[in-house]
């Protein structure tokens, strides 16, 4: 499969004592790097692990995301420097603190970020589960999604050819810039830039997306959580580029065939306040 799997965490240790807390930080933001350090000081006492490039900008030691052995994951930046912390670490749950831009994940305002760590370390925050995305390039495994896979041309302004699949039933071919698939939770990102619908995350189901396709010209489908979603590209077509919530890449090349399924690891957030309906109106009209 070639996904790496860290050790699974069980429920979340509420022991303040015992509970182990790792921090990752936009070192190259300054507002972020400040941040940090006045969470170090609200979770003094607290076992507190640092990522590498933060830790020299505060002083102190780091450890690489994927090592760290921690409870859970507080991440300070935006929803990008959250789905990077998960790619790496998929099992912990994380806080996401949003230090500017939409921010639809990290949820947490900076004004917040003191009161949530101190809920967070008290037991007050549950954890919720959002269903993320496995595919598959051949028999390989990539890493899983929280948002979307797109599959994309290699070459800007060059069309690529492709064929959809629903559980082994040809839905259509088309010719375009490529097609996104994504989660519940992704449909609010790249996918709804291409016309996508907005899904509820608590609909269970995966969002097929074409993006700028032409003969035919084909809409956006959602289709249930238990469906198998391949993706064959022409084998005479030009080489296209697979790209996981906008942090992983990797070439494909032509007549390659993608398979996109309900991962069985959800990715784990823990739950400030906002109500998603709340959060739309907030973020995107």
């Amino acid at each position: 499969m070639g996904h790496h799997h860290l050790k699974k965490t069980s429920q979340l240790n509420w022991n303040s004592d015992r509970l182990k807390i790792g921090i990752i930080a936009r070192s190259d933001v300054p507002e972020a790097v400040e941040l940090t350090r006045r969470l170090l000081q609200a979770l003094s006492g607290t076992q507190t692990v640092l990522e590498k490039k933060v830790a020299r900008a505060v002083g102190r030691r780091g450890v690489k995301i994927q090592e760290m052995d921690v409870d859970v994951m507080i991440t300070v930046g935006g929803d990008g420097t959250l789905l990077a912390t998960h790619m790496l670490a998929p099992q912990v749950p994380i806080l996401g603190i949003n230090m500017g831009g939409r921010g639809f994940l990290a949820e947490v305002s900076p004004e917040g970020a003191e009161e949530a760590v101190k809920r967070l370390v008290s037991g007050e925050l549950r954890v919720e589960e959002r269903m993320t995305l496995a595919t598959f390039v051949g028999k390989k495994r990539l890493p899983d999604a929280i948002n979307e896979t797109a599959l994309v041309s290699g070459s800007p302004g060059r069309a690529i050819e492709f064929r959809v699949s629903i559980d082994g039933k040809n839905l259509y071919e088309t010719k375009g810039d490529g097609v996104i698939v994504a989660t519940p939770t992704g449909s609010t990102g790249y996918s709804l830039s291409a016309g996508g619908p907005v899904v509820d995350p608590r609909v269970d189901s995966l969002v097929l997306s074409p993006i700028c396709v032409s003969r035919p010209k084909v809409p956006s489908i959602v289709v249930p959580e238990s469906s198998s979603v391949e993706v064959e590209t022409n084998p005479s077509g030009g080489e296209a580029v697979v790209v996981i919530d906008g942090q992983f890449t990797t070439p494909i090349k032509p007549g390659t065939k993608l398979r996109f399924l309900k991962s069985n690891e959800p990715a784990r957030f823990l739950k400030w306040r906002t109500d998603f309906y709340e959060k739309l109106k907030e973020k995107i009209w």
